[in-house]
């Protein structure tokens, strides 16, 4: 949108304006964590690049790959590097899965001692190129080793075999093809370890190869789907460019260029947003370190805190929590003596016969919220002070699940639109667009209370800043989501396109702003932690 349009829409200004600041490139955590360091990140670049699309993605931007692209990627990377130790394709897959899918650590590993990274790896016994002297071709796998001539008995069900129904490993262990298939498949409802199975003989630690599991599950072909799965999936863990969809039942892979911080599983997707470093759902402006630390302190207390919301009032007078154990109405504060009733929280001295006695009432007033707080408990103000931020999460929350339920039917109404004013499908989509609007500053403002929790107090001018643009992305999101909601024959199309575009704006705005120049502070429970929002 061109900022003559924006400004036709709407004009905002504000004395204390946000310097935007270019977005520095994610800092991906080390493979411990999951994630590919930028050392094995850079290390496969070119191969990954040529193998999808054969150009990098420009910083900023993104696409949905197949998986058969990855695959692809997956096999050149293994294909370079068995040309430059002279190892066999499967071996040089095993030994990058070693280092993290890392060049640089498995030639500098690999060279000053082929014999000990083999068998750390457990390919010392395989042949083909894996003891770093022997040229294979790249079109080679590790060979298999015959079963003995005269059959054999089986280890594992110690029954007579002959040897065509027998399978071996590189290690020269054998067991009946029926039980290898067996004990690969539990392998593969293990998990992703499967990768790292080795020979069911007891203490081996020769790896099983791929050419053996395609043997082996050649008659359950979903496992071995699920084994190459695994394989790419691994290729996917330590690479900084490409993630699974973590949405369920999706199966899409995203490639993001550098300094993108969430994406969206579209087009051709689930349309499911998240983000690249932790694979969670998109959280920006919250990090990915206060998200983690706040679904933790969650987890702890947001059983209590529902608890205490449903079972508990304030005090009129002195704002104690009071929990009401009894079934009577006229309650009296243990801490200032104060007596009220729990239904109207009035005066307990103005009701009486006029009210319906003592076990009912019919004053209704609604108590208004007040922000005093007690200066003596300061475990109480802190607990006061989540439930704040944790009440609003939780409320955009429900309401973001709402506006998805909303979308699910939104091209029935599109529909209903299109037949109603005769016009195209094209004059339709602004709907569709405004639900996903209002999808997205749902999920956006539920991360920014995440933010502001953590958010440091002592910076009053930039918690002001903050909470003004936070308030009107509420307002604009509460305006357009009622847009939404309205009847077809009432609904204005120029207003919700207008509107979507203004809440379009400060979205980028919050979300800019709180990245660019607020500072958090680390939860009072883990010093340690360090939140990764940019300071100006």
């Amino acid at each position: 949108m061109s900022e003559e349009e924006e400004d036709e829409n709407y004009v905002y200004s504000d004395e204390d304006e946000l310097e935007l600041e270019e977005e520095e490139e994610e800092v991906y955590a080390p493979p411990s964590h999951g994630r590919a360091s930028e050392e094995g990140a850079s290390s496969r670049g070119s191969t990954e690049s040529a193998a999808m699309g054969g150009k990098r993605l420009q910083d900023g931007t993104y696409t949905l790959i197949e998986r058969s692209e990855v695959e692809a990627a997956m096999l050149a990377k293994a294909r370079e590097v068995s040309e430059l130790l002279e190892v066999s394709a499967s071996c040089a897959e095993v030994l990058l899965r070693y280092t993290g899918w890392s060049s640089e650590r498995l030639m500098e590993q690999f060279l000053a001692d082929p014999e000990k990274v083999s068998s750390r790896c457990g390919v010392d016994k395989w042949t083909g190129g894996c003891e770093g002297s022997t040229a294979s071709s790249l079109d080679s796998d590790v060979a298999l080793p015959p079963a003995p001539s005269g059959g054999l008995t089986c280890r594992i069900c110690f029954l007579e075999v002959p040897a065509s129904e027998a399978l071996t490993a590189p290690c020269g262990h054998s067991f009946c093809g029926e039980c290898y298939e067996g004990y690969l498949a539990n392998k593969i409802d293990e998990g992703s370890s499967c990768v790292h199975a080795t020979c069911p003989e007891d203490k081996c630690t020769t790896l099983v190869p791929p050419k053996l599991w395609q043997r082996a599950l050649s008659g359950i072909p979903d496992k071995l789907a699920k084994y190459k799965t695994f394989r790419i999936d691994n290729f996917i863990t330590f690479s900084k460019e490409l993630r699974w969809c973590p949405a369920p039942n999706c199966g899409k892979v995203v490639r993001a260029g550098a300094c993108v911080a969430s994406v969206k599983c579209a087009p051709g997707g689930c349309g499911f947003s998240f983000c690249m470093k932790c694979g969670e759902e998109a959280h920006q402006p919250a990090s990915c370190e206060l998200v983690q630390q706040w679904a933790e302190k969650c987890q702890n207390e947001s059983e209590t805190a529902n608890w205490i919301l449903a079972n508990t009032k304030r005090c009129p007078k002195c704002q104690t929590r009071i929990e009401k154990n009894q079934g009577c109405n006229h309650m009296s504060c243990s801490q200032c003596k104060h007596e009220f009733c729990w239904m109207c929280m009035g005066d307990w001295s103005e009701h009486g016969a006029s009210t319906g006695g003592y076990y009912k009432c019919n004053k209704f007033d609604p108590l208004k919220a007040t922000d005093e707080e007690s200066d003596s408990a300061r475990a109480k103000r802190e607990l006061d002070r989540y439930l704040h931020y944790y009440k609003r999460y939780h409320g955009h929350d429900q309401a973001q699940k709402f506006a998805v339920k909303q979308l699910e039917a939104t091209e029935k109404r599109m529909v209903e639109l299109q037949e109603s004013t005769h016009g195209s499908w094209i004059d339709v989509q602004f709907l569709k667009t405004a639900n996903e609007m209002v999808i997205d500053c749902r999920r956006a403002l539920k991360s920014t209370y995440i933010f502001g929790y953590y958010l440091d107090p002592s910076a009053t001018k930039q918690r002001e800043l903050f909470e003004n643009l936070q308030e009107h992305l509420e307002r604009f999101t509460e305006t357009l989501s009622e847009m939404t909601e309205q009847p077809l024959e009432t609904m204005d199309r120029t207003e919700v396109v207008n509107i979507t575009r203004v809440t379009e704006s400060f979205l980028h705005n919050l979300i800019s702003g709180a990245e660019s120049g607020l500072d958090v502070v680390p939860d009072a429970k883990d010093p340690t932690t360090k939140p990764t929002v940019a300071a100006s």
